[in-house]
């Protein structure tokens, strides 16, 4: 039973994870943008790949410097969780639709969805991330493509125009770390 056990194990382990070239890749920055999310989507889930990903530290470094980096590697990407406050008022920048707050490690993100100014059906993505010297672009996607992006603006707001209804992910990088927030417009 064992051996047919470790043969199992041998075949099925990291069977749905990338390659270990891919996550390298990652870890590099050098894959297109639908891998990116994709990739970004599986270490949020994946021990094993989350581990893999912290070898990628130089083996030379002194120890306590090797601990950090390794840190760095699994904090930069981080995923957004809603706040326990959830709904807030009033409003960004004065509108009247309720928002959302989600926090992700000393960042918040605040998002709210308003009719859009043009087009059937159409919806338009208000949010403000604060600090605003942390994340300086927020790129919105639909399913595994780049759709738009967003620069953010000296008081910490960005947007998105002419949305259809839908469940988007937002990407928020800084220097530092990646922000990964799904929303439903």
């Amino acid at each position: 039973m064992t051996t047919i056990d470790d043969l199992l194990t041998a075949i099925f382990y990291r069977l749905s994870c990338p390659e270990p070239e891919t996550l390298g890749d990652y870890h590099l920055r050098r894959l297109p943008p639908g891998e990116r999310l994709v990739v970004a989507r599986h270490l949020r889930d994946c021990p094993h790949c989350a581990r893999e990903l912290e070898m990628y530290a130089s083996p030379d470094e002194e120890a306590e410097g090797a601990l950090n980096k390794l840190r760095g590697l699994i904090s930069r990407v981080l995923w957004a969780t809603p706040s326990a406050s959830g709904l807030l008022a009033p409003a960004l920048r004065g509108g009247p639709y309720a928002q959302r707050l989600y926090q992700a490690e000393g960042v918040q993100i605040e998002l709210q969805v308003q009719p859009a100014t043009s087009g059937y059906r159409r919806q338009r993505l208000l949010g403000q991330v604060r600090p605003i010297s942390i994340v300086t672009e927020v790129e919105l996607w639909y399913e595994s493509e780049v759709l738009e992006s967003s620069a953010v603006d000296d008081e910490g707001y960005f947007s998105f125009d002419r949305l259809k209804p839908g469940a988007y992910t937002l990407c928020l990088h800084g220097d530092k770390m990646e922000i990964w927030q799904e929303v439903v417009v």
